[in-house]
């Protein structure tokens, strides 16, 4: 179970390689771009990826023990049989090179990998809403592919999404999550042992929330249906590692057959929005539900 998810050993070689290289740069990577309090770091250096996501001083993607290649917000195709284990080196985490920079937004392109090249442009609209667009174009011909948005955040909070309750599948290991009302409940404990697993499922309304330390992160995506998820996959995963204290809050795309030289364009919006003191944050909660559907209601009427 643990070679499929940390990859041979020349992988992690290389992987040790890029990071000492990029520690040891004088300048930083990242790209910033921020609007009043939300603001967000895009590396190009390392896998185009964002590294840092922060409402004031919170940093939403801070881990505790950061661990190897697994941090900030990344990029794969979908469904995973299309590489196996590690994910793609040119989408995952070697650098990309930067075609647009401004204040608040920038547009990334990768090198070509596995048959496509990934295209991101990361916008930060206002002060709550953040948009990624990400885009496949492909360099052979595909039966099936998707996108797939993979971000870690640190085990603790609780992560939510309603669900169509017949597509819940434990794929790996074990996850203690709480299927109530056709909404999937993932509580998380960071002082609990930490235990290996992955839950996948088709999501009902077409979001993914996180709530930790009066914040919620909210990712709003096209909705998928059933018989449109990629082979294997969920619209919705979460992984949890058993090696360090993350959890991947994962959306993909619709799957798609995509020829050579055609493309697969896809957005993700995250909202980040301050939970109100009162509002009650446990498994189950109708207010909290409520609450994070106004969010979205107010986001697709803007």
């Amino acid at each position: 179970m643990l070679q499929e998810r940390i990859g041979n050993l020349p992988f992690i070689v290389g992987l040790a390689a890029a990071l000492t290289a990029a520690s040891a740069g004088a300048e930083p990577s990242g790209i910033q771009l921020s609007k009043d309090k939300l603001s967000l770091v895009l590396d190009p250096a390392y896998g185009g990826r964002i590294t840092e996501l922060r409402y004031g001083e919170q940093d939403l993607l801070s881990l505790a023990r950061p661990s190897g290649n697994n941090f900030g917000s990344t990029f794969w195709l979908s469904p995973q049989s299309l590489w196996q284990w590690p994910p793609v080196p040119e989408h995952d985490h070697q650098p990309y090179s930067v075609i647009t920079q401004g204040d608040d937004s920038a547009s990334l392109a990768s090198a070509p990998g596995a048959g496509a090249k990934v295209y991101k442009t990361v916008s930060v609209e206002s002060d709550q809403h953040i948009t990624v667009h990400y885009r496949i174009d492909a360099e052979q011909d595909f039966p099936e592919v998707a996108a797939w948005e993979i971000t870690r955040v640190p085990n603790r909070g609780l992560a939510f999404a309603p669900v169509n309750a017949d597509t819940v599948k434990t794929v790996r290991g074990e996850v203690a999550y709480t299927l109530d009302k056709d909404t999937l409940w993932l509580p998380l404990n960071e002082d609990a042992p930490l235990v290996e697993g992955k839950v996948i499922a088709n999501g009902s309304e077409g979001w993914l929330a996180y709530v930790v330390d009066q914040l919620l992160y909210l990712k709003v995506y096209p909705p998928v249906a059933a018989a449109e998820m990629a082979t294997g996959e969920g619209d919705i995963e979460l992984y949890l590692s058993g090696e360090s204290p993350y959890l991947e809050l994962e959306v993909q795309s619709a799957a798609h057959q995509l020829r050579q030289e055609e493309a697969l364009s896809w957005t993700v919006n995250w909202l980040v929005v301050p939970v109100p003191e009162a509002l009650a944050v446990h498994t189950g909660s109708p207010a909290l539900l409520d609450f994070v559907r106004n969010q979205v209601r107010e986001f697709s009427h803007n």
